[in-house]
């Protein structure tokens, strides 16, 4: 027996040792990584500006007013019972080039006391200053374009009073290029000098309620007379006009609509015009029916795809509908600086094509 065991352990142990190294030398099973997949950028997916819920579906749904539309540059029609010839848009000799940078910077030194005259350097004074107002603070912001020779030949100008859309400011104008546009119509001839005033509207602008305590008063009441008192400015309806961008294009129309014995004619460029949200009492798409405007010039457009557009159609039918002259622009583009700054030119040329390029024939400046 022992014999046996002698014979068998030497066998086992040797078994044993293999198997030990078998196991130990063996390779571990091979664990596969788990798959990873790169993540997938999420593309953001770019739809036309959607309808403010305010809109109504019976005025979204309104037929269309197609024939009455005209298209920029496309000359218009003049309507038998306008009182002035209706203005068509003078197409430049070589397009309007933009380079898509917005806004164009704007140098604005800010003054205290109006000057008495500019230089005569070929280019106009642009400057910022405050006027007082008992409405909204003591005194308020606005920005003012002087024609070049401004005060040097004893002679009021016509002054164009330009109101800024809700999320802008008194800049905007300057910024979409009106002081280039100015300088190069007036010397050319192709303008008469004129004053180019820009106030700001604030938080304000979003108050449609119109009234003293509003931007209808603060420019009636206190803008205005201002002007009058300080520059060489043609105090009368006849000198003045009035123009607006977005809701400074409801503000422009609702002044002018209320009081359109203080101007000669009011553009309103993608205006915001609604009845759900602005008082009917202010509202230009009320006011219109029982204010005088026989004598006022109208000038209303916007891109085809703005988003504002039921409020703009709505307005030229009910004016239309009532025999009141006016013109209505669609063009292409939407609610933006690209579509403003490319048509600027064309409501200069509309706002100056009324007063006399011949500088004898205005009133003396007192």
């Amino acid at each position: 027996m022992q014999r046996l065991k002698n014979l068998l352990m030497p066998g086992l142990l040797v078994g044993l040792l293999t198997g030990c190294q078998i196991w130990l030398t063996a390779p571990l099973p091979t664990v596969m990584p788990k798959a990873e997949f790169p993540e997938i950028p999420v593309v953001p997916v770019f739809t036309e500006e959607p309808m403010p819920a305010t809109f109504t579906p019976d005025v979204l749904t309104a037929p269309a007013v197609a024939a009455f539309f005209t298209q920029v540059p496309t000359k218009t029609p003049t309507p038998t019972f306008t009182p002035y010839p209706t203005h068509t848009p003078t197409p430049s000799t070589t397009p309007i080039i933009h380079s898509g940078i917005f806004p164009i910077p704007v140098e604005a030194p800010y003054f205290a006391t109006p000057p008495t005259s500019t230089d005569c350097n070929g280019q106009g004074t642009v400057l910022n200053s405050r006027f007082p107002s008992k409405v909204a603070g003591r005194t308020r912001p606005y920005h003012i374009y002087l024609p070049p020779c401004y005060g040097q030949d004893g002679r009021v100008y016509p002054v164009i009073y330009l109101i800024h859309g809700s999320i802008q400011t008194d800049s905007h104008w300057l910024e979409l290029g009106l002081a280039r546009y100015a300088d190069e119509g007036i010397a050319s001839g192709r303008y008469p000098p004129f004053i180019a005033i820009m106030p700001y509207s604030g938080l304000m602008g979003n108050v449609t309620s119109g009234g003293w305590k509003s931007i209808e008063g603060i420019t009636v009441d206190y803008l205005l007379p201002y002007i009058d008192d300080n520059y060489c400015a043609w105090s009368e309806g006849a000198g003045r006009s009035i123009g607006g961008i977005s809701r400074g294009g409801y503000w422009a129309l609702e002044i002018a609509f209320s009081h359109p014995e203080l101007f000669s004619a009011v553009s309103g460029h993608s205006s915001h015009l609604r009845f759900q949200t602005d008082p009917a009492e202010y509202n230009p798409l009320a006011t219109y029916a029982t204010a005088d405007l026989s004598n006022m010039r109208i000038w209303l457009d916007r891109g085809e795809k703005d988003f504002l557009r039921p409020g703009q159609n709505q307005l030229h039918q009910s004016l239309d509908e009532a025999g009141i002259a006016h013109e209505y622009h669609i063009n292409e583009g939407g609610h933006s600086d690209f579509y403003w700054a490319e048509h600027l030119p064309e409501y200069l040329d509309w706002h100056l094509a009324l007063w006399p390029k011949d500088r004898e024939s205005y009133p003396p400046c007192n």
